[in-house]
């Protein structure tokens, strides 16, 4: 299993942004924002581990599409190993009234949302939180208020099965107009990175895949530097797998986005089967972000 570092998240140089994640007091982070301070944070954090630069193809994974409606899949179980389960919806969507969805909130949650700096914010991560507690209820056949999140405070959760044991873990982030859900069996992290307003001329999408390749994996590390050739991470390949040495063998998996958006998932298994949910089936994942 990789370590659990806790080290602050170092990005490559570049001008484009990330998803924003919400901290305990409710402030946003976005990488690609003001270079002085970032260059300064790389020279607080220790240098990174010692990061083998092994990589290779993995096979692609069987894709079963799902469409997104108020009625959870009763052939969906929980994910066991080498599955995923992949989430997209607005921020609008939510498969209850907004009332009873309230409802579900624990009390750190709430308080959570209380001290977001605004209304959309608080809107998105509300949203959120009711979808994941909504998704688990159904896997784990329990009621959504019961269900026991445990959070690092960075959209990283954890739950437990409360008859079997059996725990997942679950990623959240946030793009433009989208919110992603990730689930699995093992550690993970997503990313998705959005052009901003006053990225470079020059920047293509290959840069901007590449950095939401190198995010994903910094994410599921609980944000420990990453040391990892570049070239490495501009593959045409939707699937790779990269051996990082003391941290593990981990699966990176594009994700399809609309427009210049771009994102990924880092698994610390074999992805051998993805459940999405919210894509347009048409949409083949073996061309994501083509």
């Amino acid at each position: 299993m990789p370590l659990e570092l806790e080290s602050e998240l170092i990005f490559p140089a570049s001008p484009v942004s990330s998803h924003a994640r919400d901290s305990d007091s409710g402030n946003s982070r976005t990488a690609g924002v003001d270079h002085a301070s970032e260059h300064a944070s790389v020279e607080r954090v220790v240098q990174p581990a010692r990061i083998a630069h092994a990589i290779a193809t993995a096979a692609a994974p069987e894709f079963l599409s799902h469409p997104l409606t108020r009625h959870h899949p009763r052939s969906v179980a929980s994910p066991r190993a080498g599955e995923l389960h992949l989430w997209r919806f607005r921020c609008e969507w939510l498969p209850v009234p907004v009332q009873e969805g309230d409802t579900w909130l624990s009390k750190t949650e709430r308080e959570r949302a209380r001290l977001h700096p605004n209304a959309a914010l608080r809107k998105r991560f509300i949203s959120a939180r009711v979808v994941v507690r909504w998704i688990v209820a159904n896997l784990f056949d329990c009621e959504p208020r019961s269900v026991d999140l445990r959070d690092d405070g960075n959209e990283k959760l954890r739950a437990r099965h409360p008859h079997d044991g059996r725990g997942i873990t679950i990623d959240i982030a946030y793009g433009g107009i989208w919110i992603v859900i990730g689930i699995a069996s093992a550690a993970l992290g997503l990313s998705v990175v959005v052009p901003s307003p006053s990225t470079a001329v020059g920047e293509t999408p290959e840069a901007s895949r590449r950095h939401a390749r190198y995010s994903s994996l910094c994410n599921a590390l609980r944000y420990a530097p990453v040391d990892i050739d570049v070239d490495l991470l501009l593959s045409d390949a939707t699937t790779r797998a990269f051996d990082l040495a003391e941290h593990g063998c981990w699966h990176v998996l594009d994700l399809p986005m609309a427009g210049q958006i771009r994102a990924a998932v880092a698994l610390a298994q074999p992805v051998t089967r993805v459940h999405t949910f919210g894509w347009p089936k048409a949409l083949a994942f073996d061309l994501a972000n083509a």
